[in-house]
């Protein structure tokens, strides 16, 4: 794993609260339609934690199951309250949590190093050059 820092994060009304340890390693960003219709954005930025850091520490949550482009089902949780995506179960990311950095409260912690599903990018969002570049999943080349 690329650290042991925990990282703590929540909702936008603040009655989630979670704490996690996530791979700084394998943060990424993702252009998949699933993403870009759940985060209400061009794309999605997400990292890793081994389920065993991570943490509810406060609040209720809800779950949204569903086949991803992937087809692997997908669990997304989410505040029911005010409706902040914070974080997804996915059986391609065994024994992990998979975290909306948006929802961390230091997300200028994280620096994603490959993008996912560049297939389905929108043409005017722009990633960094020199990072890794997958058409759909992890492991698919450019």
């Amino acid at each position: 794993m690329g650290n042991e820092t925990k990282f703590s994060g929540g909702c936008l009304c603040g009655t989630v609260r979670y704490e996690a340890q996530p791979d700084l390693s394998s943060a990424y960003y993702c252009h998949c339609r699933d993403c870009q219709i759940g985060s209400g954005s061009a794309f999605k930025v997400a990292v890793p934690a081994p389920s065993s850091s991570f943490k509810v520490l406060s609040g209720e949550t809800s779950t949204y199951t569903y086949p991803a482009d992937s087809g692997d089902i997908i669990e997304r949780v989410f505040c029911p309250r005010c409706g902040a995506f914070l974080w997804w179960v996915d059986p391609g990311f065994s024994g992990q949590v998979v975290l909306s950095v948006s929802s961390l409260d230091n997300p200028e912690a994280i620096t994603p190093i490959r993008e996912v599903w560049t297939k389905s990018a929108v043409s005017w969002s722009r990633i960094p050059e020199g990072i890794d570049k997958f058409r759909q999943g992890r492991l698919d080349p450019k």
